[in-house]
């Protein structure tokens, strides 16, 4: 049993300006725009660099919404099917929003699949086109009855975003992140107790993780008045 201990930082002096904890098997993008969202109150937040585990296409619009850049590696997306037909073998019709596969049958929008990374349409061809289709060996897994193709409703935001990639911003903004993120959590383990929680409960845990934020804070408060 562990937590996992979520922490946003200032990007010109390290501060840590949030901290929130969570049990250890709650993915990171779960907390994420909730923490967004209670950090406005208090701050402007201009631009956001994240690693690759925030990159879901909720965050992409709701940060979007907001008027906040986000800057985070592209999270691999690619067709993980052992199957021969991918989906750009299906060809789209936009005018009837349905899907036709490559022996012609077609593939109808079912329904809207929510979870906690996105929102996505589902297409669903007819199970009896699938059971008797030449093709099926090379477009259904042997436990699929029918195909289906999944669309993520935000999809041309998450692209636009990342249409940034590789430019100057979106390497600086990864620098950053990999210097605060990543060198205060190794600070914090070093030399402010944030190796283990010695005490049991998730209450108890982020207090915890606040104190060692604290500590690591004055530091780093004392230094930036030091150069003022």
């Amino acid at each position: 049993m562990h937590y996992l201990d979520h922490q946003s930082i200032d990007a010109k002096n390290g501060i840590i300006v949030d901290v929130a904890v969570t049990p250890g098997n709650v993915a990171d993008c779960v907390p994420y725009l909730e923490r967004i969202e209670h950090m406005e109150k208090t701050i402007d937040i201009e631009a956001v660099a994240v690693d690759s585990g925030y990159d879901t296409s909720l965050i992409h619009k709701e940060l979007e919404e907001r008027g906040i850049e986000i800057f985070t590696p592209e999270k691999d997306t690619s067709d993980t099917s052992k199957t021969e037909f991918s989906r750009e073998e299906f060809s789209y019709n936009e005018a009837d929003d349905m899907f036709t596969c490559p022996n012609g049958a077609i593939l109808k929008l079912q329904r809207l699949q929510r979870n906690e990374s996105s929102v996505t349409r589902e297409y669903k061809a007819n199970i009896r086109d699938c059971k008797n289709c030449p093709c099926r060996e090379k477009c259904l897994a042997p436990s699929q009855q029918c195909r289906r193709i999944q669309i993520n409703i935000f999809e041309t935001i998450v692209k636009q975003h990342h249409a940034r990639d590789g430019t100057k911003e979106y390497k600086e903004a990864l620098r950053k992140r990999a210097i605060w993120s990543e060198g205060t959590f190794a600070a914090q383990k070093r030399e402010h107790n944030l190796r283990q929680v010695l005490r049991r409960g998730i209450e108890a845990a982020e207090t915890h993780c606040l104190l060692s934020a604290t500590a690591l804070n004055l530091k780093r408060m004392v230094k930036c008045l030091a150069h003022a």
